[in-house]
């Protein structure tokens, strides 16, 4: 259960030692999701950070008049919480949803904060995670400035093929900004391009 953390964790800093791996198992603990199952609801204060070791969540806010729009997406070997309220401590803007069944690990803020005081790897993860989130959402920013449509489309099917048959396509037309029609005639037109190029 384990195992598989220590390794993603090992692989973002790589001189942690076995001692400050062995605090894993003494500050994460279990935690399951069902299908559909919100890690966090709007309005809440984001307490605890979710290691995924198997399922998909998404990180999703309420427009006016356009429903749910998608703004993350988080696979196996990914943290995930809503940033913005984890680490002010303020009620979140966003929810955190698992679309399938969820197994993980979770900390909670204050063991982490604890973690950051007395271990500078632990310090130094916690500032990758937070730079791997800014470069993420400026570059999520930058995809809705230059893109259109069907370029962000063929973008999303380069970055996450292996995604595509797992999301519903309506939470991934709400990523894409674009409605589950759209969505439905860029796929088909995809296909088409690459039936006719065999």
């Amino acid at each position: 259960m384990y195992t598989h953390i220590r390794k993603v964790v090992s692989q973002f800093v790589s001189d942690f030692t076995k001692e400050e791996l062995d605090l894993i198992e003494k500050n994460f603990y279990p935690k399951k999701l069902g299908k559909n199952e919100h890690l966090l609801q709007i309005g809440e204060v984001a307490k605890e950070v979710f290691f995924i070791n198997k399922g998909i969540m998404r990180n999703y806010v309420p427009v006016v008049n356009k429903g749910q729009i998608t703004n993350y997406f988080a696979e196996e070997s990914m943290f995930n919480t809503s940033a913005v309220s984890f680490f002010t401590q303020q009620p979140s803007y966003e929810a955190v949803q698992a679309i399938e069944p969820c197994e993980g690990l979770a900390i909670q803020f204050e063991d982490l904060q604890k973690l950051y005081d007395r271990f500078h790897n632990w310090e130094r993860l916690g500032r990758l995670f937070l730079q791997a989130i800014l470069i993420q959402q400026d570059l999520r920013l930058r995809w809705f400035i230059e893109k259109s449509a069907n370029e962000r489309y063929e973008a999303f099917l380069q970055t996450y093929p292996h995604l595509m048959q797992r999301i519903p396509q309506y939470h991934i037309a709400s990523y894409l900004g674009i409605t589950p029609e759209s969505l439905s005639r860029l796929r088909s037109r995809s296909q088409k391009i690459s039936t006719d190029k065999i």
